[in-house]
């Protein structure tokens, strides 16, 4: 190549060059001063006032529920209070969408709400939240699947809920001890499983206890009592269940507990049919080990 030629064409090239730098400097600038787009945008938060619908078991449709669902999932952080907060409470949507839903599609909520309990559960092992709601996510795919699978589950269902009793025995009404109570009581006992109503009747009582205006809690004693024989105390607790004000979350609410209490205290004064027997009373109240309900 000519000396003169490679002059020219070094020349052409700085030129271009600089011309690229410019090019990309300008779009940096650009991507500085412009507006995020919108999937950069903050997510807005959950509607407060649907949440606390949903939480206390308020009627709230499939698609709402669904929706403020995927805001916490939205907005989750990646540390501090608010995470802390939002996977409790992306544990317990979760376990309440799959208490609405169909078979299958309450299996998939329930593994997402095991999803996000186990996270808490791991980051946070001194807050009762994580474990707490694993248990009951778990307890709903011991629901959903094979009567073999529930039983496998049962184990660590009360392993979650006694840690969570020693962090807050008192958390979500009584939870703990109320959860407890009905996995004792419906659960086969040794050596199938965990069943013992001695158990159940301790735990029971201790959630009436602490959250004595719970209906939930004073239905399962009545339940537990009548499998012990001991009606004139499960007489008692129905009757208590129709002036409760509160319930446990769950696809039911404080209404369907009145309604039941009634129907099981019209056996007492059906002289034809057998008052809480073990057996009707299990097919009234049974729902597993896999529900708040």
């Amino acid at each position: 190549m000519k000396p003169a030629v490679f002059l020219k064409f070094f020349a052409c090239m700085i030129v271009a060059l600089f011309l690229v730098s410019c090019a990309q400097a300008l779009k940096t600038n650009e991507r500085r001063t412009s507006p995020l787009p919108d999937s950069s945008k903050p997510v807005p938060g959950p509607d407060s006032a649907k949440v606390e619908e949903l939480l206390r078991g308020s009627p709230v449709g499939l698609n709402q529920a669904r929706q403020i669902l995927t805001s916490y999932e939205k907005r989750l952080g990646r540390d501090g209070d608010a995470r802390v907060r939002d996977l409790a409470e992306l544990a317990r949507i979760c376990f309440l969408l799959g208490e609405l839903g169909d078979k299958q599609g309450s299996e998939q909520y329930f593994e997402k709400g095991r999803y996000y309990a186990e996270l808490l559960s791991a980051e946070q092992p001194d807050r009762v939240e994580g474990h707490y709601w694993l248990a009951l996510n778990l307890a709903g795919l011991a629901q959903c699947g094979r009567a073999s699978r529930g039983l496998r589950l049962v184990p660590a269902i009360v392993e979650k809920l006694q840690v969570a009793l020693t962090l807050d025995e008192a958390y979500d009404q009584a939870g703990p001890h109320r959860i407890l109570g009905r996995v004792y009581c419906e659960a086969p006992p040794w050596p199938l499983s965990e069943g013992d109503l001695g158990k159940s009747l301790q735990h029971l009582r201790l959630a009436v206890e602490l959250a004595p205006q719970n209906s939930t809690n004073h239905l399962y004693l009545a339940g537990t009592l009548a499998q012990l024989g001991k009606s004139n105390e499960a007489y008692t607790e129905l009757q208590q269940v129709l002036v409760c004000t509160n319930h446990a979350i769950s696809r039911r609410n404080l209404e369907e507990d009145h309604r039941e209490a009634v129907g099981l205290l019209k056996q007492y004064e059906n002289p034809t049919q057998p008052a809480m027997n073990a057996e009707s009373e299990e097919q009234r109240l049974a729902v597993g080990p896999a529900s708040s309900k």
